[in-house]
């Protein structure tokens, strides 16, 4: 396990999170998606981006998708976590969507070593 992969793919992560958010809060602002479309695409962008880290990290390491998929989600997941205890509750819809987060890191893991081998 090389830490210095991991240590990138959240950097990435974190751009490309901050670049969209900028974006989306313009588009936002100026009234162009209402707050539910806003939701759903931040919803689809967030499984998105955690399948290309998932992928970015699992092809880097070449082995044990899944494993690697996991990883970098738990790591991001408790980066957002941890604050999000002590904002607000957690309830059932958020372990909903952490676990689909993490699920499609994990698919991104596996898709990553799949291809990287061929």
């Amino acid at each position: 396990m090389n830490y210095k992969n991991y240590i990138k793919t959240i950097i990435k992560y974190f751009i490309y999170i901050t670049i969209y958010i900028l974006i989306i809060s313009v588009l936002y602002y100026f009234k162009i998606f209402s707050y539910k479309t806003i939701r759903i695409i931040n919803y689809i962008i967030n499984i998105l981006l955690f399948s290309f880290s998932g992928y970015k990290i699992a092809a880097l390491e070449q082995r044990k998708g899944y494993l690697n998929g996991f990883l970098i989600s738990l790591i991001i997941i408790m980066l957002f976590l941890i604050p999000s205890i002590f904002i607000s509750k957690l309830n059932f819809t958020t372990l909903v969507y952490y676990l689909s987060l993490i699920t499609s890191s994990i698919v991104g893991g596996i898709i990553g070593v799949t291809k990287k081998a061929k």
